[in-house]
């Protein structure tokens, strides 16, 4: 009776020492959880001033209800309050692209691009691009070619991917060319229709401008390759034609 009233007692120690270990156990496992929701939570901005978050989120329902002028205060209130709220910036910017007040959107995108995660920069880099293209065109009509430019630059900075943005990277740089040639900037233009081409290689009026300003610059034989890949994508392309006529008398 003494022994196995020992072992009774030994079996309940053990068994009380195995409950506070599991209980420690638990404790450790939750207080790491907590540490990791709070690490996750910092990194998701979701500390976020109490009254930047309500306003931003005013601004998103008006947002979401197609009402972006009325949400482009909410959205620069709150970030008059939280400097650094991504998602403030992004739909700032996303407003103001809907708008197609392109010359507005650009900062807000370029802040929003800056502090995104890095899973989600691709797409904030694509709204960029797409501000950026419709300033390109519209500084262009305004005769500023420069800033035009300078807004090209920052496109290809970005390596675009989609076929749609290189598609239409090519053409504004026609365009711009297209206006440099016009001005006399022969040097100018053939750098540009030559961006123009390696954004899309299919686009015959690249290769058509190539070719006449090569013709221009007295780069005769490189014209004469231009117009030929004109004609080898649009056999009926009068322009690129009338170029290899017009190489032919020279």
């Amino acid at each position: 009776m003494i022994g196995h009233s020992k072992n009774s007692k030994r079996e309940h120690m053990t068994r009380q020492r195995n409950v506070c270990k599991g209980h420690k156990e638990s404790i450790n496992v939750i207080i790491a959880i907590v540490l990791l929701s709070f690490v996750l939570s910092s990194c998701a901005g979701v500390m976020i001033n109490s009254e930047a978050r309500y306003t931003y989120e005013q601004g998103l329902a008006l947002f979401n209800q197609g009402r972006f002028a009325e949400a482009i205060p909410c959205f620069e209130k709150a970030l008059s309050l939280e400097p650094d709220f991504y998602q403030a910036h992004l739909y700032l910017g996303r407003s103001h692209l809907n708008l197609r007040n392109y010359g507005k959107a650009i900062p807000p995108l370029r802040s929003a691009y800056r502090l995104s995660p890095n899973d989600f920069k691709r797409e904030v880099a694509d709204l960029l691009v797409d501000a950026l293209l419709g300033a390109a065109f519209s500084e262009l009509k305004d005769g500023d070619i420069q800033t035009s430019l300078s807004y090209i630059r920052e496109i290809l900075s970005t390596d675009p991917k989609s076929k749609k943005i290189k598609d239409d990277l090519s053409r504004v740089l026609v365009a711009v060319a297209t206006e440099l040639l016009k001005s006399g900037k022969v040097r100018d233009a053939v750098k540009e229709y030559t961006e123009a081409v390696k954004a899309n290689p299919d686009n015959t009026g690249a290769y058509i401008g190539l070719a006449k300003a090569l013709l221009k610059s007295g780069d005769f034989l490189k014209a004469l390759e231009a117009a030929e890949k004109a004609i080898s994508l649009d056999p009926d392309s009068k322009e690129a034609l009338g170029i290899i006529k017009d190489f032919l008398k020279k």
